[in-house]
């Protein structure tokens, strides 16, 4: 397997520090979501997901003309998405399967997405030449997104827009999942020995939260939104709840704690933040 191998730098904050306490984190180039997603979601993870979409283009707002570079660009949706209303968009993946998969969603929708292999750590461009930098769902699978933020602010223009989306390992339906497990232990229930939500995956590299996502971009970015999307997310049982529930009620329940997520990013399942340049 191509990979790379990177030193992570320690860090005292918790939240911060690398997953498994480790040093020595290996970047796998062959990464492939193929198999991340199962055929059929729970409610809330559905909407989870079309959710964090749905916010993360609202937030960009890409504009007719401009050039926006998306970081761990994916299967290109999101890029795809974006050049749909006019934007130059260029696309930068580490992973040639990941590459693949975009290059026949673009072939496929008939866009003029660009992509390059490259990561985060090092982008291939100017300085100050894109007006928006995008990296959605991807800051936490850098071995150095501390170095991948800075970079962001490098290639940035004077006016131009940081854009990240994270999922947020503080969220208040992770609290609540956490606290739940600890009290089914303690009193003898049996748990499973699967990896529950609220534990970090193997593929990530560090533990995020609201508190260290604005520690991360404060030293070079100033943060101008922030945006919270959905509540309650993996919680014991609670997509199973909305699965038996009429849809029509259960997108109501979602919906409604949508909107208390939004303004209150540091409880939310997932943080979208819009940063500036430092002035």
């Amino acid at each position: 397997m191509n990979q790379i191998s990177k030193r992570l730098p320690r860090r005292p904050d918790p939240i911060g520090t690398p997953r498994n306490d480790t040093e020595l984190t290996r970047f796998d180039l062959a990464w492939d979501d193929r198999d991340l997603f199962p055929d059929a979601l729970y409610p809330d993870a559905d909407f989870l997901l079309r959710r964090t979409n749905e916010v993360t283009l609202e937030i960009v707002d890409a504009l007719s003309g401009e050039l926006v570079l998306d970081i761990g660009s994916g299967r290109g949706i999101d890029g795809v998405a974006m050049t749909k209303r006019d934007a130059a968009v260029i696309g930068l993946e580490p992973s040639p399967a990941m590459l693949d998969h975009a290059k026949r969603y673009i072939s496929e929708t008939g866009t003029g997405m660009s992509l390059i292999q490259a990561v985060g750590e090092n982008l291939p461009f100017r300085a100050a030449s894109a007006d928006k930098v995008v990296c959605k769902g991807a800051l936490d699978h850098f071995p150095q997104p501390d170095t991948v933020i800075k970079q962001m602010a490098a290639v940035l223009k004077p006016e131009g827009r940081a854009i990240i989306a994270i999922a947020n390992f503080d969220s208040l339906g992770f609290g609540l999942a956490r606290m739940i497990w600890r009290l089914r232990k303690t009193f003898g229930f049996k748990v499973s020995d699967a990896r529950m939500p609220w534990e970090v995956p193997e593929d990530h590299t560090y533990r995020f939260s609201y508190t260290f996502l604005k520690k991360l971009t404060g030293e070079v970015l100033e943060v101008e939104k922030v945006v919270g999307v959905s509540l309650l997310f993996g919680v014991p049982w609670w997509g199973l709840f909305l699965a038996r529930l009429p849809q029509k009620v259960s997108l109501a329940i979602l919906k409604s704690l949508d909107k208390l997520a939004r303004y209150q990013p540091w409880l939310s399942d997932v943080i979208v933040m819009r940063c500036t340049t430092k002035k």
